[in-house]
């Protein structure tokens, strides 16, 4: 399973993150180049850069997740005994699990509902844009069930290692 979450977030949702966001910063640089040269921008510009950040956010914090580089408040956790940490982090995955599936399972239905709906100046189907809902929904599930996965695992090891030496085993 780590060699699959490896491969998928390290390589595959990496990749795609730096290739939105170089069309992020390319579309950016084109509207910026002909509106200071030309005077009139590309029209399509402006409704891109918009649709490729949503994009390169949604991935990215799924990244961000995944290499533990997010956001977190952990003062309070830190106050608490271990077997208090222990039921406390299996709580906030739970919590992640949750917010995950429902950012998959309204995504998807989002896409039912847009299916006819096409951007105004490029003439996209908003599904395209809409489907990193359900994307990043369903990579922010893997990632949160493989966590609290591990951390089970490794808290179920960790009592029983405690206990033995507890017992003088």
């Amino acid at each position: 399973m780590d060699k699959f979450i490896h491969v998928l977030y390290d390589y595959i949702v990496e990749y795609l993150v730096r290739i939105i966001g170089v069309l992020l910063i390319v579309t950016v640089l084109m509207q910026i180049f002909t509106r200071i040269f030309f005077k009139v921008p590309f029209s399509w510009t402006d409704e891109f850069a918009r649709f490729t950040f949503i994009w390169y956010c949604f991935l990215g914090s799924v990244l961000t997740m995944h290499r533990k580089m997010h956001l977190g408040i952990d003062y309070f956790e830190s106050k608490m005994k271990p077997k208090n940490q222990f039921v406390n982090r299996i709580f906030v995955y739970s919590m992640q699990i949750f917010f995950a599936a429902l950012l998959a399972y309204y995504g998807f239905k989002l896409l039912g509902i847009v299916g006819r709906q096409k951007s105004p100046i490029m003439r996209v189907k908003m599904q395209y844009i809409y489907m990193v809902l359900p994307i990043s929904g369903v990579l922010y599930l893997i990632l949160s069930c493989n966590e609290m996965l591990k951390h089970v695992v490794h808290g179920r090891s960790q009592n029983a290692v405690e206990s033995n030496m507890a017992q003088g085993r």
